[in-house]
């Protein structure tokens, strides 16, 4: 009858939890980097070479940029991707990497270029496309996170062709501020010195980086930044976390982020520096966003060449 009684209560306890990730919970979040999450995330195939992701404010819809298409793919179902607009070429090197919103009528992409067509675009509509003139292209552009009407984050990273990915010449955090009358840019420095730096978050006031070469996330105080003359070095820079090769970055209201870790990993790193592994089977993580109304984290997943690239949606808990 113990035995009986026990198994009761343990299968009480599961539908209790089963009702609970239901109703947006998620299971996970077990303790350390070793804990993965319990519940399989749902995976959104996809025809496209995805990087960036963002979510819509509001109605929830689904953006990514795709480098097969040189565009931006919307899904306002969560769930089926058709083209929302066709960008600018920027000749062969036209990769795109992450996108954001300033507003919900206007969406900032950061175009890679490979060192010769780097930029900052603004998509207001399918047919209201501006490449901002001024921001040096030479600068391959990864991550952006917008702080203010006009005014964006970006990082990046140049480096001559015959380096080693892992040795730019050059890499650091600026602000982009951009005027949407007259189509133009100016570019201050903020942090210089970083290895390769990739995503970008703000949250309660601290700037996030992630330094893939350096396997970290930096942090410093944004307001900080912006009222300095000159840029900071990012040696100066708070560690937050040691992190595995991180990437793109999204943030939560609580301070925690979310990124890559290691070769198949998602990690979520909370506001106290500790990483909780809630997946260890992506091909390759990339863009990262967070529709947290809905109790949903969105992972790009992106596969090799001719594979079958996938965005995955993971309940919050």
């Amino acid at each position: 009858m113990a035995g009986l009684a026990g198994w009761t209560r343990r299968r009480g306890a599961l539908v209790a939890c089963t009702v609970l990730w239901l109703a947006g919970c998620a299971l996970g979040g077990g303790k350390g980097a070793e804990s993965s999450a319990s519940v399989a995330p749902q995976r959104i195939a996809i025809e496209a070479r995805p990087n960036g992701i963002a979510v819509r404010t509001g109605d929830g819809a689904l953006f990514i940029t795709d480098d097969a298409t040189n565009s931006v793919l919307v899904a306002t179902d969560q769930h089926s991707f058709t083209r929302y607009a066709a960008l600018p070429a920027g000749g062969a090197n036209r990769s795109l990497s992450q996108l954001d919103f300033a507003d919900p009528r206007l969406l900032l992409v950061a175009r890679f270029g490979f060192g010769t067509a780097g930029a900052l675009l603004g998509v207001a509509g399918p047919q209201q496309i501006t490449a901002f003139a001024g921001p040096d292209p030479v600068r391959r552009r990864l991550g952006l996170a917008v702080i203010a009407p006009g005014k964006v984050l970006s990082t990046w990273f140049v480096k001559r062709d015959d380096q080693p990915a892992n040795a730019p010449a050059g890499a650091g955090l600026s602000v982009l501020m951009y005027d949407t009358t007259t189509g133009g840019a100016i570019e201050r420095d903020l942090l210089t010195g970083f290895g390769k730096p990739v995503g970008v978050a703000i949250a309660h006031g601290n700037v996030y980086v992630a330094d893939e070469t350096n396997n970290r996330i930096v942090t410093a105080r944004l307001d900080t930044l912006l009222a300095a003359a000159q840029p900071a070095s990012a040696a100066s820079a708070t560690v937050f976390a040691q992190v595995d090769g991180p990437d793109l970055l999204a943030a939560d209201s609580s301070g925690a982020l979310y990124t890559k870790c290691g070769k198949t990993g998602f990690c979520r790193i909370g506001a106290d520096g500790k990483l909780t592994q809630l997946a260890d089977d992506f091909h390759d993580a990339r863009g990262v966003a967070l529709d947290e109304s809905r109790h949903t984290l969105y992972v790009v997943d992106r596969a090799a060449a001719g594979g079958t690239s996938y965005v995955r949606a993971l309940p919050l808990r």
